[in-house]
């Protein structure tokens, strides 16, 4: 789908991207980077309290009994080399 419209930069540096273009987005924050000489480039980035949510809910499983044993003893099976 492609949404396009021409803005103009107002007197502070200021673009608006239009209503439609939010609505179709649903983002509030976007990054800013620069393509070349002539493309600026917005990527709608994730709302922070969603993504530290997504974060929080991460469960991180494993072996109980091997999560305490020292990296030290077992680098040799994996060509660990100890300077």
């Amino acid at each position: 789908m492609e949404v396009g419209e021409i803005v103009e930069v107002d007197d502070k540096g200021r673009i608006t991207i239009p209503a439609e273009i939010r609505r179709v987005v649903g983002k509030k924050a976007f990054k800013v980077e620069l393509s070349g000489k002539d493309m600026i480039v917005l990527k709608a980035l994730e709302d922070r309290r969603e993504l530290v949510k997504k974060v929080a809910d991460i469960r991180l499983v494993g072996n109980g009994e091997k999560a305490f044993v020292d990296a030290a003893t077992i680098k040799d099976f994996y060509g660990g080399v100890k300077y």
